[in-house]
C-alpha cells in the first residue's frame, strides 16, 4: 500500500468538510474517490471505520479518525482531525460574526415574525378551508383560551396536549 502524507490527508478532509452539512456524510465520497477506489485504503477498513462509528455514540463524523489512522497513523489522525475541525470553526465563526452583524435586523422584524406567518397560514387555508360556523360559546372559549396564552404564555406542549384533550370532550359530547 501506498503512504498517503499527513497534508494530502489534511486537504482531502478539508475538501470533505467543505462538502457536509451536519455530518461526516459529505467526507464518504471524497473518501472514497480519492482513497479506496485506486487501492490505497482497503474497502474493509474503510467500512469498518464506517461502522464503528455508527455503532458508537456520538457524532457521525468520528470515523475520520479511523480513516486518518488507517492511512498514517497517529499523525493521519492529527491531519484528518484538523482537516475537519478547521473549516467547521471557520465557518461557523463567519456565520456568527455574520448574524451579529444582522442582530439590529432581526430585532425589527422579530416581534412582527409571528403575525406575518398567522396571516400567511390563514392566507393559505382561507381558500381551502370550509366555512365554520362557531356558536358563541366556543367564539368566548377560543378568546378566554388565546387570552390565557397571551397572558400567562404557557409551554406550548400543554397548549397542544389541552386543546386535543377539550376537543376530544367536545367531539365526544356533541
Amino acid at each position: 500500500m501506498d503512504a498517503v502524507s499527513v497534508v494530502e490527508i489534511f486537504s482531502v478532509m478539508v475538501l470533505g468538510a467543505l462538502l457536509s452539512f451536519g455530518g461526516g456524510s459529505g467526507q464518504i465520497p471524497v473518501i472514497q474517490g480519492r482513497w479506496v477506489e485506486p487501492g490505497l485504503l482497503a474497502p474493509e477498513l474503510f467500512s469498518f471505520a464506517l461502522a464503528i462509528t455508527y455503532l458508537a455514540p456520538g457524532p457521525r463524523a468520528g470515523f475520520i479518525a479511523g480513516i486518518g489512522y488507517y492511512l498514517a497513523g497517529v499523525p493521519g489522525v492529527a491531519a484528518a482531525m484538523l482537516g475537519l475541525i478547521v473549516p467547521t470553526c471557520l465557518g461557523a465563526g463567519a456565520v456568527s460574526f455574520a448574524l451579529g452583524r444582522m442582530e439590529r435586523i432581526v430585532a425589527l422584524v422579530q416581534p412582527s415574525s409571528g403575525y406575518v406567518i398567522g396571516a400567511l397560514i390563514a392566507a393559505a387555508a382561507w381558500g381551502t378551508a370550509v366555512p365554520m360556523r362557531l356558536a358563541r360559546v366556543e367564539v368566548a372559549a377560543v378568546g378566554l383560551i388565546a387570552a390565557v396564552v397571551g397572558w400567562r404564555n404557557p409551554d406550548p406542549v400543554w397548549v397542544v396536549m389541552g386543546a386535543i384533550a377539550v376537543g376530544s370532550g367536545w367531539a365526544w359530547i356533541a
